[in-house]
C-alpha cells in the first residue's frame, strides 16, 4: 500500500510518498506526477520519500524518469538514500 498526499507552494509542488513504492502503485504515483508537472509554473516538483519502505525494480525506473525530468529527492533512510543516487548516476547527474 502506498499513500500519496500532494502540495503547491509558491516556491515547489510537492509529492509525499508513504509505504510500498511497487506495482500497480507506481502507476498511481506517476500520474499524480504528470498531473503536478502539467499544472506548473516551472516550480521544481520535491518528492519525499521519508516514509517509503521499499521500492521495487518498476518503482526504480520510474525514479530515474522523475530525476530525468528535474525531480527533487528528500530521503532519510539509507536504503532509499542510496535507491536515488543510483537513479541520479544512471542519468549522470550526479549525487
Amino acid at each position: 500500500m502506498l499513500r500519496i498526499t500532494t502540495e503547491n507552494c509558491r516556491e515547489f509542488a510537492k509529492i509525499k510518498l508513504e509505504g510500498k513504492l511497487a506495482g500497480a502503485w507506481v502507476d498511481e504515483v506517476e500520474q499524480t506526477w504528470n498531473t503536478l508537472a502539467s499544472d506548473r509554473s516551472l516550480k521544481p516538483i520535491m518528492v519525499d520519500l521519508c516514509d517509503v519502505t521499499f521500492i521495487d525494480a518498476k518503482g526504480k525506473k520510474f525514479l530515474r524518469q522523475m530525476c530525468g525530468e528535474g525531480a527533487v529527492f528528500r530521503c532519510c533512510g539509507p536504503d532509499i538514500t542510496a535507491t536515488v543516487e543510483e537513479a541520479k548516476r544512471s542519468l549522470g547527474t550526479g549525487g
